[in-house]
Protein backbone atom coordinates (compact mmCIF):
# COMPACT_ATOMS: atom_id res chain seq x y z
CA UNK A 1 0.00 0.00 0.00
CA UNK A 2 1.29 3.46 -0.90
CA UNK A 3 2.23 5.61 2.07
CA UNK A 4 0.31 8.89 2.22
CA UNK A 5 2.66 11.78 2.85
CA UNK A 6 1.49 14.07 5.67
CA UNK A 7 0.69 17.62 4.59
CA UNK A 8 2.74 20.40 6.11
CA UNK A 9 1.87 24.05 5.88
CA UNK A 10 5.36 25.29 6.82
CA UNK A 11 8.72 23.58 6.31
CA UNK A 12 12.35 24.57 6.67
CA UNK A 13 15.18 22.66 5.05
CA UNK A 14 18.81 23.09 6.19
CA UNK A 15 18.17 26.63 7.39
CA UNK A 16 20.59 29.22 8.65
CA UNK A 17 18.76 32.41 9.62
CA UNK A 18 19.97 35.97 9.92
CA UNK A 19 20.11 39.36 8.25
CA UNK A 20 22.48 40.59 5.55
CA UNK A 21 25.64 42.24 6.84
CA UNK A 22 25.58 40.73 10.33
CA UNK A 23 26.62 37.29 11.66
CA UNK A 24 23.91 34.59 11.44
CA UNK A 25 21.97 33.58 14.53
CA UNK A 26 23.79 30.24 14.33
CA UNK A 27 26.13 28.57 11.85
CA UNK A 28 24.47 25.21 12.47
CA UNK A 29 21.67 24.51 9.98
CA UNK A 30 18.34 23.00 11.05
CA UNK A 31 15.19 21.60 9.44
CA UNK A 32 11.60 21.37 10.68
CA UNK A 33 8.03 20.61 9.60
CA UNK A 34 4.74 21.99 10.94
CA UNK A 35 1.59 19.94 10.20
CA UNK A 36 -1.48 21.26 8.42
CA UNK A 37 -4.62 22.09 10.47
CA UNK A 38 -2.79 22.49 13.78
CA UNK A 39 -2.23 25.14 16.40
CA UNK A 40 1.55 25.33 16.56
CA UNK A 41 3.47 27.07 19.32
CA UNK A 42 6.76 28.72 18.41
CA UNK A 43 8.68 28.92 21.68
CA UNK A 44 12.14 29.91 22.89
CA UNK A 45 13.94 32.45 25.03
CA UNK A 46 14.35 36.01 23.80
CA UNK A 47 16.91 36.10 20.99
CA UNK A 48 16.30 32.47 20.01
CA UNK A 49 15.19 33.35 16.47
CA UNK A 50 11.39 33.19 16.77
CA UNK A 51 10.71 36.61 15.27
CA UNK A 52 13.31 36.04 12.55
CA UNK A 53 11.56 32.83 11.50
CA UNK A 54 8.21 34.64 11.43
CA UNK A 55 9.75 37.35 9.25
CA UNK A 56 10.76 34.58 6.85
CA UNK A 57 7.18 33.30 6.66
CA UNK A 58 5.93 36.72 5.57
CA UNK A 59 8.56 37.01 2.85
CA UNK A 60 11.40 38.96 4.44
CA UNK A 61 14.89 37.92 3.33
CA UNK A 62 16.20 36.25 6.47
CA UNK A 63 17.22 32.88 5.02
CA UNK A 64 21.01 32.91 4.60
CA UNK A 65 21.12 29.21 3.70
CA UNK A 66 18.51 26.57 2.94
CA UNK A 67 14.87 26.97 2.00
CA UNK A 68 11.55 27.85 3.60
CA UNK A 69 8.39 26.37 2.09
CA UNK A 70 4.70 27.08 2.60
CA UNK A 71 2.31 24.38 1.37
CA UNK A 72 5.26 22.76 -0.44
CA UNK A 73 6.04 25.96 -2.37
CA UNK A 74 9.19 28.02 -1.72
CA UNK A 75 8.33 31.21 0.16
CA UNK A 76 10.47 33.31 -2.17
CA UNK A 77 8.34 32.20 -5.14
CA UNK A 78 5.20 33.90 -3.77
CA UNK A 79 4.41 37.46 -4.81
CA UNK A 80 3.84 40.04 -2.07
CA UNK A 81 0.11 40.01 -2.82
CA UNK A 82 -0.07 36.21 -2.72
CA UNK A 83 1.63 36.17 0.68
CA UNK A 84 -0.62 38.92 2.04
CA UNK A 85 -3.67 36.89 1.02
CA UNK A 86 -2.20 33.65 2.38
CA UNK A 87 -0.93 34.90 5.76
CA UNK A 88 -2.58 37.25 8.27
CA UNK A 89 -0.45 38.68 11.09
CA UNK A 90 -1.39 39.68 14.63
CA UNK A 91 1.70 41.44 16.09
CA UNK A 92 2.45 42.28 19.72
CA UNK A 93 1.19 45.80 19.14
CA UNK A 94 -0.65 47.38 16.22
CA UNK A 95 -0.56 51.13 15.69
CA UNK A 96 -3.94 52.61 14.75
CA UNK A 97 -5.49 56.07 15.21
CA UNK A 98 -7.19 56.13 18.60
CA UNK A 99 -10.33 57.75 17.17
CA UNK A 100 -10.94 54.86 14.75
CA UNK A 101 -14.06 52.84 15.57
CA UNK A 102 -13.89 49.09 16.05
CA UNK A 103 -16.32 48.42 13.20
CA UNK A 104 -14.08 50.38 10.85
CA UNK A 105 -11.03 48.34 11.87
CA UNK A 106 -12.95 45.15 11.08
CA UNK A 107 -13.97 46.49 7.68
CA UNK A 108 -10.27 46.92 6.84
CA UNK A 109 -10.04 43.12 6.74
CA UNK A 110 -11.42 43.37 3.19
CA UNK A 111 -8.99 46.04 2.03
CA UNK A 112 -6.62 43.60 0.30
CA UNK A 113 -9.43 42.01 -1.68
CA UNK A 114 -10.96 45.34 -2.67
CA UNK A 115 -7.70 46.39 -4.35
CA UNK A 116 -5.99 49.77 -4.41
CA UNK A 117 -8.92 51.62 -5.98
CA UNK A 118 -11.73 49.28 -5.02
CA UNK A 119 -14.59 50.32 -2.80
CA UNK A 120 -14.22 49.14 0.78
CA UNK A 121 -17.37 47.24 1.81
CA UNK A 122 -19.38 48.54 4.72
CA UNK A 123 -18.88 46.31 7.74
CA UNK A 124 -22.07 44.51 8.68
CA UNK A 125 -21.81 42.71 12.02
CA UNK A 126 -25.08 40.87 11.31
CA UNK A 127 -23.45 39.04 8.39
CA UNK A 128 -20.70 37.53 10.58
CA UNK A 129 -22.27 37.14 14.02
CA UNK A 130 -20.15 34.08 14.84
CA UNK A 131 -16.91 36.09 14.75
CA UNK A 132 -18.28 39.12 16.58
CA UNK A 133 -19.81 36.86 19.22
CA UNK A 134 -16.76 34.60 19.61
CA UNK A 135 -14.49 37.62 20.06
CA UNK A 136 -17.04 39.24 22.44
CA UNK A 137 -16.94 42.39 20.32
CA UNK A 138 -20.62 43.26 20.00
CA UNK A 139 -20.55 45.88 22.82
CA UNK A 140 -17.39 47.40 21.31
CA UNK A 141 -18.40 47.91 17.67
CA UNK A 142 -19.29 51.60 18.06
CA UNK A 143 -16.41 52.39 20.42
CA UNK A 144 -13.13 53.96 19.38
CA UNK A 145 -9.81 52.16 19.79
CA UNK A 146 -8.65 54.77 22.29
CA UNK A 147 -11.66 54.01 24.50
CA UNK A 148 -11.07 50.28 24.96
CA UNK A 149 -8.42 48.26 26.83
CA UNK A 150 -5.28 46.79 25.28
CA UNK A 151 -6.73 43.29 25.67
CA UNK A 152 -9.91 44.29 23.86
CA UNK A 153 -7.84 45.87 21.08
CA UNK A 154 -5.90 42.63 20.61
CA UNK A 155 -9.21 40.75 20.22
CA UNK A 156 -10.26 43.32 17.59
CA UNK A 157 -7.03 42.78 15.64
CA UNK A 158 -7.43 39.00 15.93
CA UNK A 159 -10.96 39.28 14.52
CA UNK A 160 -9.69 41.46 11.69
CA UNK A 161 -7.05 38.81 10.83
CA UNK A 162 -9.66 36.03 10.84
CA UNK A 163 -11.99 38.06 8.61
CA UNK A 164 -9.26 38.29 5.98
CA UNK A 165 -10.03 34.59 5.31
CA UNK A 166 -6.33 33.80 5.10
CA UNK A 167 -5.22 30.18 5.30
CA UNK A 168 -2.64 30.98 7.97
CA UNK A 169 -2.76 33.25 11.01
CA UNK A 170 0.54 34.14 12.64
CA UNK A 171 0.53 35.66 16.12
CA UNK A 172 3.79 37.19 17.36
CA UNK A 173 3.59 37.15 21.17
CA UNK A 174 0.08 38.69 21.08
CA UNK A 175 -0.38 38.63 24.88
CA UNK A 176 3.08 39.92 25.77
CA UNK A 177 1.77 43.21 27.17
CA UNK A 178 -1.52 41.92 28.60
CA UNK A 179 -2.36 41.07 32.18
CA UNK A 180 -3.49 37.56 33.14
CA UNK A 181 -7.21 38.25 32.75
CA UNK A 182 -6.82 39.91 29.34
CA UNK A 183 -4.48 37.13 28.18
CA UNK A 184 -6.99 34.47 29.13
CA UNK A 185 -9.79 36.32 27.31
CA UNK A 186 -7.61 36.55 24.21
CA UNK A 187 -6.72 32.83 24.22
CA UNK A 188 -10.37 31.91 24.76
CA UNK A 189 -11.37 34.08 21.79
CA UNK A 190 -8.72 32.44 19.63
CA UNK A 191 -9.81 28.88 20.43
CA UNK A 192 -13.48 29.75 19.82
CA UNK A 193 -12.67 31.33 16.49
CA UNK A 194 -10.49 28.42 15.45
CA UNK A 195 -13.35 26.01 16.15
CA UNK A 196 -15.44 27.97 13.64
CA UNK A 197 -12.79 28.41 10.96
CA UNK A 198 -10.48 25.98 9.20
CA UNK A 199 -7.04 27.58 9.37
CA UNK A 200 -3.46 26.97 10.40
CA UNK A 201 -2.25 28.94 13.42
CA UNK A 202 1.35 29.67 14.36
CA UNK A 203 1.82 31.42 17.71
CA UNK A 204 5.07 32.79 19.08
CA UNK A 205 4.51 32.77 22.83
CA UNK A 206 6.08 32.46 26.28
CA UNK A 207 2.77 31.27 27.76
CA UNK A 208 3.52 27.57 28.29
CA UNK A 209 0.20 27.05 30.08
CA UNK A 210 -1.62 27.95 26.87
CA UNK A 211 0.74 25.70 24.89
CA UNK A 212 -0.08 22.77 27.20
CA UNK A 213 -3.83 23.40 27.14
CA UNK A 214 -4.56 24.32 23.53
CA UNK A 215 -1.69 23.71 21.11
CA UNK A 216 -1.11 20.60 18.99
CA UNK A 217 2.50 21.01 17.90
CA UNK A 218 5.61 22.75 19.26
CA UNK A 219 8.58 24.24 17.45
CA UNK A 220 11.24 25.33 19.95
CA UNK A 221 14.33 27.35 19.05
CA UNK A 222 17.47 28.18 21.01
CA UNK A 223 20.13 30.63 19.80
CA UNK A 224 19.10 30.20 16.17
CA UNK A 225 19.09 26.40 16.36
CA UNK A 226 16.35 23.79 16.58
CA UNK A 227 15.67 22.62 20.13
CA UNK A 228 12.49 20.60 19.53
CA UNK A 229 9.97 19.92 16.73
CA UNK A 230 7.10 17.59 17.51
CA UNK A 231 3.83 17.02 19.33
CA UNK A 232 2.82 19.01 22.38
CA UNK A 233 2.60 15.79 24.38
CA UNK A 234 6.22 14.83 23.63
CA UNK A 235 7.42 18.35 24.37
CA UNK A 236 6.11 18.26 27.94
CA UNK A 237 6.69 14.54 28.61
CA UNK A 238 10.36 14.94 27.68
CA UNK A 239 10.54 18.14 29.79
CA UNK A 240 11.81 20.37 27.01
CA UNK A 241 9.85 23.20 28.64
CA UNK A 242 12.40 23.19 31.48
CA UNK A 243 15.07 24.28 29.01
CA UNK A 244 13.11 27.45 28.27
CA UNK A 245 13.80 29.07 31.62
CA UNK A 246 16.40 31.83 31.89
CA UNK A 247 19.46 30.93 33.93
CA UNK A 248 19.84 32.94 37.17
Amino acid sequence: METIKPKFFFEGNELILGYPGVPPLSRQAFSFQIPHFAITALVGLNGSGKSTLIHGLIGERVVLQGQLKCFDKPINSFSSRELSELVAIVPQETVFPGNLKVRHVLSFSQLGRAGLFGKLPVFDAASIPYIVSAMELTPLLQKRLGEISSGERQRVFLARAILQHSKIIVLDEPTNHLDLKASRAFWNALTKARALNSMDILISTHDLNFVKEQCDWVLALSEGQLLFNGTKESFFEEKWDEKLVDSP
